[in-house]
């Protein structure tokens, strides 16, 4: 009696397996990917510190396209130098040397225009574009600890887009009420402490840890 059988070609099995581990390596980072990058903005929500500067957090996944069994995450934030001031906890000092300049809720603006003075690296809400903005100048009162900017009375303008109709009107914002004589748009302190509120390092350890996991998750025998 004879038998026969067919020997597999090996290199097409292996090639299959390597198939196989790659779309689980990739599907598995992708799932960290995701993950880390959603646990990340929840923390800075978490913080206080608002869902625009939580979306600034993204994730790629590499190979953007396809599957690999090197594939690799990468996460990061279009305002690192501002996650990192929180994850870390820093002293912020003026560029210039004398004072920082810090918006109290009278300040009212909340939307600057796109118009720039001279100097400007931004919109931001700075004395100069304040003063751009409500047409009010501001005086300087000193404090034992720095000082503060105050406007008698001021009006805020509308969105930039209704500005040009010919029935625009400005919104009065904030004024002098019965007993004070001003209202306080800025206080310039010297330097201001930020502490820290998140925990960059802690959160992406967790997901990393869970890598192992994801990758088996997604592999099919």
């Amino acid at each position: 009696m004879k038998f026969s059988a067919q020997v597999p070609d090996v290199r097409a099995l292996l090639s299959g397996t390597e198939v196989q581990i790659a779309k689980s390596v990739t599907a598995g980072m992708r799932e960290v990917t995701d993950g880390l990058k959603q646990d990340l903005r929840d923390d800075v929500v978490a913080a206080g510190l608002g869902k625009r500067l939580s979306n600034t957090w993204r994730g790629l996944t590499f190979p953007k396209t396809g599957e690999s069994t090197e594939a690799s995450a990468y996460l990061y934030s279009n305002a690192a130098k501002l996650i990192d001031a929180f994850d870390r906890g820093v002293t912020i000092t003026s560029k210039n040397g004398k004072f920082l300049a810090i918006p109290t809720p009278d300040a009212g603006v909340r939307q600057t225009s796109r118009r720039r003075t001279k100097g400007s690296t931004g919109n931001g809400l700075t004395p100069a574009a304040w003063e751009r903005e409500t047409g009010i100048k501001l005086r300087f009162v000193p404090t034992k600890t720095g000082g503060v900017l105050v406007a008698d009375a001021f009006y805020r303008r509308q969105a930039a887009r209704y500005q040009g109709r010919k029935s625009f009107r400005a919104i009065r914002e904030a004024g002098p009420t019965a007993g004070r004589s001003f209202v306080v748009i800025f206080v310039l302190v010297r330097q201001a402490k930020l502490r820290k509120r998140l925990d960059v390092e802690a959160t992406a350890k967790q997901w990393a840890e869970r890598v192992p996991s994801a990758i088996a998750a997604n592999w099919q025998a």
